[in-house]
């Protein structure tokens, strides 16, 4: 008995075990083959750029290299000379951090507030209440744990992100793999759409074409709208800290920007960052929390401008997804997977977003 005379329930029964299965074998090989799927999410991304080469009469293998080639120049101009300033930048910050004593700036803290306390002590409804509530050892060791606290996050988090380019672009072969898998993929990325096509069976094949055609236009135009609000978010920051008058400003802008990769996180690393740099850089004073202050005025016309400005006009119109359903699939992805789960959160919504409404159709508007 051949495979194609099964019913047609025992043929949708094998590829949907084998699709399991492949997922299983993904989940089992995933140190060997995230560079794969690392160079699939490239070439995902490039597509639209070969794509305009393309309407313009040049042959795809052709416009693949010629992406290449530019942004390879472009990579030694301007990102090499940007991406050496970001890391001697982090190494300078990361010393200055190792040696950053809590305990010692809130015991400074504490003592410039009773300074403070004791230049206006004759006040007496001040007096009573400092007396009365306040306990300053109690203060110190809660300034202390807020500070170890952050600091930990901090690291937690960063250690979670370049786990993840870590695990792709391990050594040298993984920085040779992935450029060069991801140019095979650009080229041959309709051939393998028409491959995978094949494989789902004729009776289903217009309707998945239809869902995953839909699924491509809202995923190219998150992935677009993303890096543009990224990139806007990282010049924004960028410029606002270096007015501020806040060290290593060039370093933070640009993680700030990464950070914005998930919504409304680019401004919580940007706050914890500036208060460990201030710290870090000039110590417990009135100076830092004038600088802090200044970098939170920038970092409120930064957010408001990303927020009110730059998202609604890029995001809002190319995904149509309102923000308290962002912020809920933000917290169920932080919650279930973490930093991954929190990066995929809206991809994977606007996924769901599309199947829903195709369920949707089947049940409904059919009848």
């Amino acid at each position: 008995m051949y495979l194609r005379d099964l019913p047609t329930w025992a043929k949708n029964g094998l590829i949907i075990s084998g699709g399991v299965a492949l997922l299983w074998l993904i989940y089992m090989l995933s140190a060997v083959i995230a560079p794969f799927l690392f160079s699939l999410v490239l070439a995902y991304i490039l597509n639209p750029i070969v794509r305009i080469l393309e309407r313009r009469s040049i042959p795809r293998a052709w416009a693949v290299l010629i992406m290449y080639i530019a942004g390879f120049i472009i990579g030694i101009l301007v990102i090499v000379p940007v991406l050496f300033t970001i890391v001697a930048e982090g190494h300078e910050l990361a010393a200055r951090l190792g040696r950053l004593d809590v305990r010692q700036i809130a015991g400074d803290y504490h003592a410039s507030l009773r300074a403070l306390y004791d230049r206006y002590a004759a006040i007496p409804w001040l007096n009573d209440w400092v007396n009365g509530s306040v306990d300053p050892e109690k203060i110190r060791e809660l300034a202390a744990k807020a500070f170890v606290s952050t600091k930990d996050l901090t690291i937690s988090l960063f250690q979670q992100i370049f786990g993840i380019f870590v695990s792709a672009f391990s050594g040298v072969m993984g920085m040779i793999l992935i450029p060069l898998l991801t140019f095979y993929m650009l080229v041959d990325l309709d051939l393998i759409w028409q491959q995978f096509t094949k494989l789902v069976p004729p009776m289903y094949r217009d309707s998945t074409l239809r869902i995953a055609s839909d699924i491509d236009k809202l995923l190219n135009a998150l992935l677009r709208g993303q890096l543009v609000c990224a990139f806007a978010f990282a010049l924004l920051m960028t410029f606002g800290l270096w007015l501020s008058g806040l060290p290593f400003a060039f370093l933070l802008g640009p993680i700030a920007g990464i950070g914005n990769l998930i919504p409304y996180l680019g401004g919580l690393v940007t706050v914890i960052l500036a208060t460990l740099v201030a710290l870090a850089t000039t110590g417990a004073s009135w100076a830092t929390a004038a600088t802090l202050a200044k970098a939170g005025v920038a970092l409120a016309v930064v957010q408001g401008l990303d927020g009110f400005v730059v998202q609604p006009k890029v995001m809002e119109g190319s995904i149509g997804m309102h923000p308290l359903t962002v912020m809920l699939a933000l917290v169920i992805g932080g919650s279930v997977f973490g930093f991954i789960g929190m990066l995929l959160a809206i991809p994977a919504t606007c996924i769901l977003k599309v199947l829903s409404n195709e369920l949707y159709h089947e049940l409904y508007d059919n009848h």
